[in-house]
């Protein structure tokens, strides 16, 4: 008996200390935004946020996109669903630095909003094609973070619903260069 007790307070506390390292690791990242004044606020181990800078040959020439997003849930049954994200397009990935600002339509940039109630029944698919504004604050290209602000305005084709999503920022979030 004691021998099972034993091996079961060292699991124990090698869990904890595994739960402890993958938080460190992974880090405490949030992502924040107001949609139509309501604030929303996404935080890293229960909601998925996320960045990275992602490439596609498009004939001779590579298209770089950078992409920040948030979900929340969306992995259970029954369960209310929110997410944003902010896509910009590029020819080149140096330009995601501290300080940089991208604009709408300027810059190939837009965002979207969806949102889904527990049953289904609601249903939002929001995209930005009127305004847009991106701005990096901070890149840790080394320990895989980034943080910086949003705002974009989406509107919903089905429904022709107008979504502002404002005063929107991500904080060390992770960040990945594929």
């Amino acid at each position: 008996m004691k021998k099972l007790l034993i091996c079961i307070t060292a699991f124990a506390l090698l869990s904890c200390d595994v739960e402890e390292e993958i938080a460190n690791l992974l880090g405490d990242g949030t992502v924040k935004a107001d949609i139509n004044g309501q604030t929303k606020t996404f935080t890293f181990g229960p909601n998925s946020v996320a960045a990275a800078i992602t490439s596609s040959d498009s004939g001779p020439t590579t298209v770089y996109a950078f992409g920040m997003g948030a979900s929340s849930d969306g992995v259970s049954n029954n369960s209310e669903t929110t997410s944003i994200a902010v896509t910009l397009i590029m020819d080149n990935p140096n330009v995601i630095v501290a300080g940089a600002t991208f604009t709408y339509p300027d810059d190939l940039l837009g965002g979207s909003y969806s949102y889904e109630d527990e049953n289904g029944s609601t249903t939002i698919d929001a995209e930005s094609n009127t305004s847009a504004t991106l701005h990096i604050s901070a890149v840790d290209v080394a320990g895989e973070r980034i943080s910086g602000t949003f705002s974009y305005v989406a509107i919903d084709e089905d429904t022709n619903v107008t979504y502002i999503v404002s005063n929107g920022s991500f904080n060390n979030i992770p960040f990945y260069i594929n």
